[in-house]
């Protein structure tokens, strides 16, 4: 395939992506929810918004789960990476992998936590396995690992087993410690991602996807440094959690570090070099910081030239759509308010 087919190929991609974001929750939608008392009350908005119809269309309308809303809303994020696939140029489908990756780490990770919680495996129907495959690997059966030697095993040709090989178990309970195993296997998928564009992408605007990924690879180091100040986690061991790519560097992480206070904190972050994002933010929660930055960066990324970045702008924001709507049902389910968990 010559350039301009490939270029034709992306633009149109990037014109679906930007099709689909239009279909997402506005910002009166997200009011409603805020004055919702139950889970059926936002089930019923999402069975009447274009985003999430076919996602809610076989929940009950009463008594639906958090397993069965979860995963219907996981459904509809896979389908939307499998159409926006189908679409895309050969070029953009090797970047798009990495979104496989991205749910074999969550998948990972979501067993890591059940083994370690000691609780039961899933229910088969509780999870969707679309996309599906990597190295021959289906996401069900990693969610479903019985043990972590198994896990591992599953592991062995993903660009995770190292990782999860050269962990340190607990003698005792034979697991690694969540927080260290989770933010390992993290820094592996960034150091993967990282390397791909920086020496295998060769598709066009280069440049602009390394930047466009790399502000998600930042906030998430703010999200991370806020959480490690609060713990007192050493300077020399924070710096060696922090993700590879983007922006944030080690000054502005140790000032983060060193912070008394969450506002202190916040301020040293909207001054560095990734805080531009940040700074417009006014008085949101230390806690909301980071999603509320990614939203406003890549709403002007999907405004902009259509192009690669435009659809990781999209499944940027749907996922994170997709966990606030998540946490808001979690909230309704214990008779809270959810308005804490939806940006406006």
């Amino acid at each position: 395939m010559n350039n301009s087919n490939r270029r034709a190929l992306d633009i149109t991609l990037a014109v679906e992506a930007r099709a689909k974001y239009a279909s997402m929750l506005s910002k009166d939608d997200r009011r409603r929810i805020c004055s919702f008392s139950s889970g059926d009350e936002l089930v019923a908005l999402l069975a009447r918004s274009d985003g999430w119809r076919q996602a809610v269309r076989a929940l009950p309308a009463i008594g639906a789960t958090e397993a069965q809303f979860s995963a219907a809303l996981d459904q509809e994020l896979y389908g939307d990476f499998e159409r926006l696939y189908r679409t895309a140029s050969d070029t953009s489908k090797e970047f798009l992998r990495f979104m496989t990756l991205e749910n074999e780490l969550k998948a990972i990770t979501a067993a890591l936590r059940r083994l370690i919680s000691g609780a039961q495996p899933p229910q088969p129907e509780g999870f969707p396995t679309a996309p599906g495959r990597l190295h021959g690997q289906e996401i069900a059966r990693l969610r479903n690992a019985k043990s972590f030697s198994e896990l591992v095993s599953l592991c062995s040709k993903s660009i995770y087993g190292p990782a999860l090989r050269a962990m340190e178990l607990d003698s005792k309970t034979g697991l690694p410690a969540y927080a260290d195993a989770a933010l390992s296997l993290e820094t592996e998928f960034h150091r993967a991602l990282g390397t791909y564009l920086r020496r295998g992408y060769n598709g066009p605007a280069r440049r602009t996807l390394i930047e466009t990924v790399g502000f998600r690879a930042d906030m998430l180091n703010v999200t991370y440094l806020l959480r490690l100040r609060r713990f007192n986690t050493p300077p020399e061991k924070a710096m060696e959690l922090l993700l590879p790519l983007g922006e944030l560097g080690q000054s502005t992480a140790r000032k983060v570090l060193a912070a008394e206070t969450d506002e202190e904190a916040v301020e040293a972050l909207k001054a560095s070099r990734a805080g531009k994002w940040l700074a417009g933010l006014g008085d949101t929660p230390a806690e909301n910081l980071a999603e509320a930055a990614e939203e406003a960066y890549y709403r002007r990324v999907i405004h902009g030239p259509p192009t690669l970045c435009t659809v990781y702008a999209f499944l940027t924001l749907k996922e994170n759509e997709a966990a606030m709507l998540k946490r808001a049902f979690v909230a309704l389910g214990y008779g809270l308010s959810p308005e804490k968990y939806i940006l406006l």
